[in-house]
């Protein structure tokens, strides 16, 4: 486990909720991440929040990983984050920046700049 990890689509694991609750084994954590990032649609419980990150070959994973387009489609492709992907900037990435935001851009904007 490095300090510095980034998941595929640019978030920063060492400050996801759910990464944190896996590391410190806090079940408050776990209980208040269920709650707020689940639905009727989509339900949580403590058990499906903890995860190592999307980029690791172990478990656990956060309960939706295994749904995730991006990881899917950058495990397949065998790169290190999504701006490592000659075909940066698809559409599977585009639509979840759209859902999360300019922060996971930022960064892997950051990273390609670097490569």
């Amino acid at each position: 486990m490095t300090e510095n990890m980034i998941a595929y689509c640019g978030l920063d694991c060492t400050t996801c909720p759910a990464h944190l609750a896996w590391k410190t084994n806090d079940n408050n954590l776990r209980e208040k991440q269920a709650v707020e990032w689940g639905s009727p649609e989509y339900p949580l419980t403590t058990k499906d929040i903890d995860c190592i990150g999307c980029t690791v070959n172990d478990e656990p994973k956060f309960k939706y990983c295994g749904a995730c387009s991006v990881k899917a489609c950058a495990s397949k492709r065998g790169v290190e984050t999504c701006a490592h992907c000659s075909d940066y900037g698809c559409d599977t990435l585009e639509a979840w920046f759209a859902q999360m935001g300019d922060t996971s851009r930022q960064r892997l904007e950051k990273i390609r700049a670097s490569l």
